[in-house]
């Protein structure tokens, strides 16, 4: 993930917190010969709520492959 992408969006229902949705930007990379090499980027969203005191991410989205 790159570092300065990442936002975050708390999710309320009448004052609770119940979930959040995650955002931001993400490299790719291959191992080649004991080396990464970067190959593309690509956008990614998430869906997190909160069941029974638990976090779990229930929606994961990744677009915009470059």
């Amino acid at each position: 993930m790159v570092d300065s992408s990442l936002r975050v969006f708390p999710m309320y229902n009448n004052g609770v917190l119940y979930g959040a949705i995650q955002e931001g930007v993400h490299l790719f990379y291959i191992k080649e010969s004991n080396t990464w090499k970067p190959t593309g980027t690509a956008a990614f969203t998430h869906f997190w709520l909160i069941d029974n005191g638990h976090w779990k991410l229930k929606r994961v989205l990744s677009y915009d492959h470059h």
